[in-house]
This record gives structure tokens, C-alpha cells and sequence, in this order.
């Protein structure tokens, strides 16, 4: 039996080994979020020591404009077509490049290749390919399609769906090496008893492949919904949030609100009330994917 004192040691060193930790959470994560907090109550400009209390007329200001009504339908609107679409492709690749084929690794390499690319370069080389007299509508007139030319990042009507595109075709393989991961995660004894069992093809990924990848689908889901409501330098590079706020997002408002026009009480409100949003998505994601996990 061990002495009391040795016990009362060996919680003492396993309490002061996570002291240096814990005080940099509280000075880099709490601390933040408590001040983000009250500025928010407040009309501070972010360089003047006075500022005015004014309760939570910030929060009102979220929900009554219509300019942060406007952005936040913008940031959905991204997220869901980034995550709906992007799910889909990146599984249906993942299945395609699991076979074996000649060329295989080096298909996984260049899909994968645009996600270690940075943003803002991205965002750069495709303003310069989806502006009016872009390589895009070079092509279309050169294969007697000019009737579908238009301006990708100057309507207001195909504006956010162009981001989208060129969002998929960065993330695209991001996705596609965690579904990945969790094919070849997949004992084979597993495939080889679905088979024997009469399952093949379609109704094998269905019943057997699909469910094993639900704690992938969920780390997936969790990724794009952040990356995705979170999405800053595409549109901050490509369109500026233009046009008429047409692709203007949440995280660029607070930026703006701060930065430009000096309303940090405003901004910090902003982010306040997204950040419990993204939370109780987050939360929501969880529940439903979480209780279609199962275990091998």
C-alpha cells in the first residue's frame, strides 16, 4: 500500500505539470473570449481608452441590419453547397483511386496537391481565370459556347456558386485522403464475409463500407463545416465581397466592422453570436453522425 504522503506527492507533481498548459488556455483562449464579450456590450472604436455601455444594442444590430442578415445567408449558402457537394465528390474519388490501377498514387497526389496550395494564391490565380476576359470564356467562344460566357465574379446571380467551385477544387482532396484513410482502416477478413454473404458491389459499400466510415464522415463534416462557415480569403482575394455584398461572409464583416469602420462592440457581437452558431451545428452534426458510427 502506498504511503499517503507519496499519494498526495504524486498529485502534486501531476497538478503543477499541467499548470504551464492550463495558464496558457486561460491567457490565449479565455482571457480573449471574456474581453470579445464585453466589448461587445460596448461602442468601443478599438484604440480610444473611453468607451460607452450599451448592453446589448451590439446583438440587436446583428439580427436587424440587413447587411449582417445578407452575409450570414451568404456564409450558409457556401458552407451547405461546399459540404453537400464536396462529401459527395470527395467519397466518390475516394472509392475511384482505393482500386488498384496503374497511376494510382500519382492520381492521389495531384487531387491532394491544391490543399497544401495557400488561399490567397488561389484565390489570385482564379480571379484571373473567371474575370470576363479570362481563360474561361477565352475557351468557351474558342468551342462555340460563347452564349454561356458571363462575369463569374461580377454577378450577383453566380457569384457565390464560383467561389464554391474553386473552394471544392482546392479541398476536394483534403476530404479525399480521410475517406481514404478510412477505407484502407477496413479489415479485408470484413469485405471477404459481406462477400461470402452474397454482398457485392453497390450493396457492400452501402451496408458494409459506408457505416464503417461514419467516424471519417463525421471528422470530414466537422472540417468542412468550420472551414467552410469560417471562409475568409477566397472571397476577401477574389471578389472583395462584391458584388453588392453578394459574397461579402460573416468572418469578412467582423473583419470590416473592426478594421475599417471601427466598430469592435459590433464586431465582437458578430462574432459572438457566430461562434454559438457554429457550435450548435457543430453539436447538431455530431448527434446525427454519431449515433450511425459503429464499431469493428
Amino acid at each position: 500500500m502506498k504511503n499517503p504522503t507519496f499519494k498526495r506527492k504524486e498529485w502534486l507533481y501531476a497538478a503543477l505539470s499541467v499548470v504551464p498548459a492550463l495558464l496558457l488556455f486561460l491567457v490565449f483562449v479565455y482571457y480573449p473570449l471574456i474581453r470579445t464579450f464585453i466589448y461587445a456590450l460596448t461602442d468601443w472604436n478599438g484604440y480610444s481608452k473611453a468607451f460607452n455601455w450599451v448592453g446589448f444594442d451590439n446583438f440587436k444590430k446583428v439580427f436587424t441590419e440587413a447587411e449582417n442578415r445578407k452575409v450570414f445567408y451568404n456564409t450558409v449558402y457556401f458552407a451547405v453547397l461546399s459540404i453537400a457537394f464536396g462529401t459527395f465528390i470527395q467519397l466518390t474519388i475516394a472509392v475511384i483511386c482505393h482500386q488498384k490501377f496503374k497511376g494510382n498514387k500519382l492520381a492521389v497526389t495531384l487531387i491532394y496537391l491544391p490543399a497544401v496550395i495557400s488561399p490567397i494564391i488561389v484565390g489570385l490565380t482564379w480571379s484571373s481565370i473567371l474575370q470576363y476576359t479570362g481563360l474561361v470564356n477565352h475557351y468557351l467562344e474558342a468551342w462555340g459556347l460563347g452564349t454561356w460566357s458571363q462575369d463569374w465574379l461580377g454577378d450577383t446571380a453566380v457569384v457565390k456558386n464560383s467561389l464554391v467551385i474553386v473552394n471544392l477544387w482546392q479541398y476536394t482532396g483534403m476530404g479525399m485522403i480521410i475517406f481514404l484513410s478510412g477505407m484502407n482502416s477496413i479489415p479485408k477478413e470484413i469485405h471477404e464475409a459481406a462477400m461470402v454473404d452474397g454482398a457485392v458491389r453497390f450493396r457492400k459499400f452501402r451496408s458494409v463500407t459506408l457505416p464503417l466510415l461514419m467516424p471519417f464522415i463525421t471528422m470530414n463534416l466537422i472540417i468542412g463545416i468550420t472551414g467552410g462557415l469560417k471562409v475568409f480569403e477566397l472571397p476577401f482575394v477574389m471578389t472583395n465581397g462584391g458584388p453588392a455584398n453578394a459574397s461579402k461572409t460573416v468572418v469578412m464583416s467582423i473583419y470590416e466592422n473592426a478594421f475599417q469602420y471601427q466598430r469592435f462592440g459590433v464586431a465582437s457581437a458578430i462574432g459572438i453570436v457566430f461562434f454559438l452558431f457554429i457550435a450548435a451545428v457543430t453539436l447538431i452534426q455530431l448527434r446525427i453522425t454519431g449515433d450511425r458510427e459503429v464499431e469493428y
